[in-house]
């Protein structure tokens, strides 16, 4: 609900800000390649965390709800086969749909149309981009702050998802409960500090000036990994 909207906005207002034509490619590319660098190393980050910890030791599978993980076999199955390639991979940046990626939250193809929009938005008139530069740039600053509005509210939704996972399966659950939100904090101070730290040390910035410079995305990813870890203790 919060995510798409904001990654759409404001990339195409950082894209369509700049003008230059040779920097708008460079920035596109460039987006793009970071966005798939860093959430691959955020990947590895998450699975070997969890392999090596196993924050869900001693929870009652055959207690849990089942939910259909039917996508995910089928991804299992294409990579066992081959016909997930890297051809595939590259081919699947382009949407056939952009409004269905948007639905399922399909962040690659959303950041190559948003890239593209930007493109072709800034190669419009000023006064013709204008307007719809300003409605973006609205978007984004509405977005972040309703993100702000739900973030007050967010520790009551947890809080209750937790009183029903107590409820449900007893206090003992509290234990992988709290070893999985420490395994969270664990793996986001990591990755800001180590993982962002190299992204600083290239783009010759000290890591406090850019945690400043992403301060708003890193609140926000922060939120949904806490109500992610909510959903996981309800679910």
């Amino acid at each position: 609900m919060i995510v798409v909207p904001i990654v759409i906005s404001t990339l195409v207002v950082g894209i369509a800000g700049v003008g230059d034509a040779k920097k708008l490619g460079r920035i596109g590319l460039k987006t793009i390649l970071y966005f798939e660098v860093i959430t691959t190393i955020a990947i590895v980050v998450g699975l070997t965390l969890a392999n090596v910890f196993q924050p869900g030791h001693g929870i009652d599978m055959s207690t849990l709800t089942t939910v259909d993980i039917s996508q995910y076999e089928k991804t299992t199955e294409q990579v066992q086969s081959g016909s997930h390639s890297l051809v595939s991979t590259i081919l699947s940046l382009i949407p056939s749909n952009v409004f269905a990626s948007m639905a399922k939250g399909d962040m690659l193809p959303i950041i190559f149309f948003s890239v593209l929009f930007g493109l072709g938005l800034s190669s419009l008139p000023k006064e013709t981009k204008e307007p719809l530069l300003n409605v973006f740039k609205a978007v984004s600053e509405t977005m972040f702050k309703v993100t702000h509005m739900i973030m007050r509210y967010a520790p009551v939704g947890v809080f209750g998802l937790i009183a029903v996972t107590v409820a449900n399966f007893g206090f003992a659950s509290l234990l992988p409960l709290a070893k999985l939100v420490l395994l969270v904090y664990v793996a986001i101070i990591f990755f800001a500090l180590v993982v962002l730290g190299t992204v600083a040390r290239m783009c010759k910035l000290r890591i406090w000036t850019l945690i400043r410079i992403l301060k708003d995305e890193l609140i926000l990813g922060l939120f949904h990994r806490q109500l992610g870890n909510g959903a996981a203790a309800h679910y």
